[in-house]
């Protein structure tokens, strides 16, 4: 061996301390060879674990053939060891070698939960000897990747089997231990720190469910781009930083995720670069700002943490504490944001609720009125403030909402009624009944507001003052009457209202709502003719101007106006408001209709044209029983016996009528019934015909005359045609205007008309045998 050779310099060897020819790693040839040849020796092995021992120390010797290599070189004598075990280390060498290092905290140092890194984590590359270095250190998820490792070597019949895993044992106690604190799996990217033992790990780790998906390929950036400087240099100290919101990510994006999503959101719908309004960059906008500003604008809005600054915008971290925003536009006053954002604003709500006072206008029941007060105003009342709810108060809304969800109705459709119940109550309290008036004044100021279902639950649970009842025929004739141009016409209908009501100076009977408007509604187009032409008082009227005015009428319309006079005329003589009747010795000659039969084929298959039980209930009633659209509407569920078979017509002023129904009508009725319950089982409401509105009123209202005429409508035949069929049919058949009462309640004078329209040769002697 001579010191020329590359590499060699004369030096002393660190091992034998001779003065010769040494390698770079400062060893002399027989003792480099000692080393990479004696492995399972125990000098060797004390040689590679620690190369501090003192200088003397023997060593094998070895063969210097000329024209042999260095490495090729073989000692005389061959280590005797075991093959696959160590030879035993004497008590003597052992307690000269120190004792191993445990575990090296420099390597992978466990991190504390929780806490972020200001930094991006560098590339780095391990080795073998750094999984030696960790020691006996506790590693979550060791053992699910060590049972992988025995099975691939299984699968793949790895010779060298005890080797191969326990090299990859290392690279696997590596992986482990360079996790992020809070996260539970091995970052794919992580594994190309680990050299060419990588693929074979990561499929391991991959079985051992340790392998964190890669993220999607459009939301990764390629690594080394991001912020710049001036000079189109990469500034180091911005890496990790996003170049929109400016959030610390500590990764090596130029894009934290959610801009990136967040761009990608608003070209997919369109939208294009623009200049912010708040900050002035040149970024994707949404609702005019961009994503760093919505967030700042929602942060401080509701500046709870006191985080708003005065010259700055507050930053903060991104990924796993980003902000959720939606894309869409930022209206004042609505929720387009998430997360936290949404949080904050219930919290503030909560904690508004909890700091309102009572009302100052709570109701005391002690206190007397002195005298009546005005109708309250609730137009300048500001609902979305209200006060805060009495103990009695929020029972009071809890049991309605109780109240309606048992009742099976959808509470969220009838938020509105909650909503006015929860003012109502909170402004005037639950210890004295609330005026009807108040409730359907403050529904009546904004659209999402109701009251028909306050009302009718408050009255209920007795804490309702109802106003007096107004009947909408009544109103509609109060009003014709106030549109009158002169005054003293307009106080002459009014005083007629009065007496057509029974409440004139002289009782009288009332007469119905409908009739009192029919009779003013005919009138009003004639008195506005007489103002016109400059009468100015009802005792300036005389015959001659009642006479012109009926001339050019003819049929119904001469007749409507006739009766509507006669009445007015009668009214106001019994008020002593004119000296004279001047329509008392006007009469009218008019003709009318005689009763007339449908053909046949109109009339046959009517029920099969129908499909709701209701309707063919109700048809059936009017074709068979000639009853009247009116008498439908009030029928009461008691009216019908159907265990007797029998129908009561309630008449007022009359006896109650009795019908006897067969058993076709009987059919109907039951599926009527059952229909009936199986919709609506908990109604309270006593007609027989209900629909969806008055089946779940609690005041009982009856259905409209509109709903009657609906199934008439779509058979085309009105009600009053099908009945006088009817009738007209059992007076042909019978002749006996006593059957013809008995069977329809009709007068002795309507069914006198009617056998003799059927038998027009009897005429001279109807009832004669």
């Amino acid at each position: 061996m001579s010191s020329g050779r590359d590499g060699w310099s004369e030096a002393p060897c660190r091992r034998c301390a001779w003065t010769v020819p040494v390698t770079r790693a400062g060893m002399c040839a027989p003792c480099l060879l000692a080393v990479r040849l004696g492995e399972d020796d125990p000098w060797a092995w004390g040689e590679l674990h620690d190369q501090a021992l003192a200088p003397g120390r023997p060593r094998q010797l070895a063969l210097d053939i000329d024209g042999v290599a260095l490495p090729e070189a073989r000692p005389v004598r061959m280590p005797q060891a075991k093959s696959g075990r160590r030879a035993a280390i004497p008590s003597w060498l052992r307690a000269r070698i120190p004792e191993p290092v445990q575990d090296d905290p420099r390597i992978c140092p466990p991190q504390v939960p929780g806490q972020l890194g200001l930094f991006p984590t560098p590339a780095r590359q391990f080795a073998r000897t750094h999984a030696a270095r960790i020691g006996d250190r506790n590693i979550p998820g060791f053992e699910a990747v060590s049972d992988q490792l025995q099975q691939m070597a299984d699968e793949r019949r790895v010779r060298a089997r005890t080797m191969w895993i326990w090299r990859l044992e290392g690279f696997a106690r590596l992986a482990l231990a360079a996790r992020d604190p809070d996260q539970h799996q091995v970052a794919a990217e992580a594994l190309k720190d680990l050299l060419y033992n990588g693929p074979i790990l990561g499929q391991a780790l991959d079985r051992a469910g340790l392998l964190a998906p890669p993220p999607p390929r459009r939301v990764v950036p390629p690594r080394g781009t991001g912020p710049t400087r001036q000079g189109g240099q990469r500034d180091p100290e911005l890496r990790g930083q996003c170049a929109h919101c400016l959030a610390w990510a500590n990764d090596r994006r130029v894009l934290c995720v959610p801009c990136t999503n967040w761009c990608y959101e608003i070209r997919k719908r369109g939208g294009n670069e623009a200049e912010c309004d708040r900050c002035h960059r040149t970024l994707m906008l949404s609702g005019g700002m961009c994503r760093m500003c919505r967030i700042v604008v929602a942060e401080t809005e509701v500046d709870t943490a006191q985080i708003a600054m005065k010259n700055g915008d507050q930053l903060w971290f991104a990924h796993p504490h980003a902000a959720g925003l939606a894309v869409g536009r930022l209206l004042p006053g609505t929720a387009a944001l998430q997360g936290r954002f949404a949080l904050k604003r219930r919290r503030v709500r909560a904690r508004a609720k909890s700091a309102r006072r009572l009302s100052e206008h709570l109701l005391d029941p002690a206190q007397l009125a002195l005298f009546p007060a005005p109708p309250r105003d609730w137009t300048r009342l500001d609902t979305t403030r209200p006060p805060a709810l009495s103990t009695a108060a929020a029972g009071l809304v809890t049991d309605f909402t109780t109240y309606m969800r048992a009742r099976g109705w959808n509470t969220d459709s009838f938020s509105g009624s909650i909503r006015t119940l929860r003012i109502v109550t909170g402004h005037l309290g639950t210890d004295v009944p609330i005026q009807e008036s108040d409730i359907r004044a403050l529904a009546s100021i904004r659209v999402n507001l109701q009251g028909a279902r306050v009302i009718n639950y408050l009255r209920l649970r007795g804490l309702l003052e109802a106003q007096p009842p107004s009947d909408p025929c009544i109103t509609r004739a109060r009003h014709h009457a106030a549109t009158i141009s002169e005054p003293a016409f307009s106080a002459a209908v009014h005083t007629f209202i009065d007496v057509l009501l029974g409440q004139g100076g002289t009782p009288s009977r009332a007469r119905s709502p409908k009739t009192v408007e029919n009779y003013v509604a005919a009138i009003l187009g004639t008195l506005e003719a007489w103002i016109a032409d400059g009468l100015t008082d009802p005792r300036e009227i005389s015959k001659k101007h009642i006479e012109d005015a009926l001339d050019p009428l003819r049929g119904d319309q001469a007749r409507r106006l006739h009766s509507s006079l006669r009445s007015l005329f009668r009214a106001l003589k019994r008020e002593h408001l004119v000296f004279r009747d001047p329509a008392r010795r006007i009469s009218l000659t008019s003709s009318r209709s005689v009763p007339a039969a449908l053909p046949s084929d109109r009339i046959a298959g009517l029920l099969d044209q129908l499909d709701d039980p209701r309707d063919r209930l109700m048809v059936a009633l009017v074709a068979i029983y000639a009853l009247l659209p009116s008498q439908l509407v009030h029928l009461q569920r008691t009216d019908l016996d159907r265990s007797k078979g029998r129908l009561r017509l309630r008449r007022a002023g009359r006896m109650d009528h009795l019908i006897y129904l067969d058993a076709f009508t009987l059919r109907l009725a039951t599926t009527w019934e059952l229909q009936r319950h199986r919709r609506w089982p908990d109604s309270s409401n006593p007609h027989l015909f209900v629909t969806r509105n008055t089946a779940v009123d609690d005041s009982g209202p009856p259905i409209s005359a509109g709903v009657v005429q609906k199934p008439f409508k779509w058979i085309g035949l009105p009600a009053g045609v099908l009945r006088v069929d009817r009738i007209y049919d059992e007076a042909r058949h019978s002749a006996d205007p006593v059957r013809l009462m008995e069977l329809f309640g009709l007068s002795n004078l309507s069914a006198t008309r009617y056998v003799l329209s059927a038998h027009p040769d009897r005429k001279n002697d109807p009832i004669a045998p």
